[in-house]
């Protein structure tokens, strides 16, 4: 008998053994970042994503007195996720072949770097393709680095790709994420090297970018206010030098004017203005302003 019990023992003790580590498999395979299309090209992911984000969509109007909109910059907070709308609904959606996205590294550990990647993105829509042509050619670029797993982490980026895979159709896109210590020198030969190689006049670029954080609704009004300054008169020494009381990524707006500037494009308008709080319709003590802007 005691045998017997033993023999059960043990047999209960591999089911829970191979139980075990059926679980950790699954769990691995989820947490995975790599996801792989039916003809077997490694792929990127879209974590930050909500599908009621695309539900009850507002529905904006068209700016029709502006021309071709060449430049946008947008949130990437999901929160804002109206103004991300509004600002890809008034661009010509069929325009465009090529998508230019610069966003932070928010991480900012590989000090001076950009990082891209040429991988394909699959999002809950459909595959949004990469530039690769383009991408191979950043590339060469000795502080700019693929990597796979920067690019789905970083919201800045991988936040806007449903957004852009929904509302652009067939583009392709050039996700860029720039650290905060890209020197001025780099950012222009990288810039130079896009401008260069795309078709200027199919290419939409996007600056993903949140303004004032973690400041009262007040604060954040006066700090927005000084932001908006420094863009419209493109004075870039100045918003080098602005912190998270302004906005997140100085570099992304910067690579905005340059670009816009080394393609022509010379006007720009402001869309919105908001701010979570404003949002939420809730008093907070730490706040996230939202500026968007269309450059044409």
């Amino acid at each position: 008998m005691q045998h017997k019990v033993n023999i059960a023992v043990i047999f209960i003790t591999m089911l829970l053994i191979l139980f075990s580590i059926f679980i950790a498999v699954l769990n691995e395979k989820e947490n995975s970042l790599d996801f792989y299309l039916p003809n077997g090209e490694q792929s990127l992911q879209c974590l930050n994503y909500n599908v009621l984000d695309f539900m009850s969509i507002k529905e904006y109007n068209n700016l029709d007195d502006v021309g071709t909109i060449r430049g946008l910059i947008v949130p990437h907070h999901l929160l804002a996720k109206d103004l991300i709308h509004e600002a890809f609904q008034i661009s010509d959606r069929t325009k465009y072949k090529t998508i230019v996205v610069f966003g932070p590294d928010h991480e900012s550990v590989d000090r001076g770097k950009v990082f891209t990647s040429s991988s394909n993105w699959q999002t809950p829509t459909g595959i949004l393709n990469a530039d690769k042509d383009i991408i191979e050619i950043i590339s060469k670029l000795d502080f700019v680095v693929e990597n796979n797993e920067k690019l789905t982490i970083e919201h800045s980026i991988s936040g806007l790709v449903p957004f852009i895979e929904y509302y652009y159709y067939d583009v392709k896109i050039i996700p860029i994420a720039l650290t905060k210590q890209l020197t001025l020198e780099n950012l222009d030969k990288l810039l130079i090297s896009l401008v260069e190689n795309i078709e200027v006049e199919d290419t939409l670029f996007i600056s993903s970018v949140d303004f004032s954080h973690y400041l009262s609704l007040e604060k954040a009004n006066e700090m927005d206010k000084i932001s908006i300054e420094a863009i419209s008169n493109k004075d870039i020494k100045k918003i080098k030098t602005f912190t998270n009381d302004n906005l997140d990524s100085p570099n992304s707006i910067t690579a905005m004017l340059k670009a816009m500037e080394l393609i022509g494009a010379k006007n720009m308008k402001i869309l919105n203005n908001s701010n979570s709080q404003i949002i939420l319709n809730k008093k907070l003590d730490e706040t996230t302003s939202y500026i968007t802007f269309m450059f044409y």
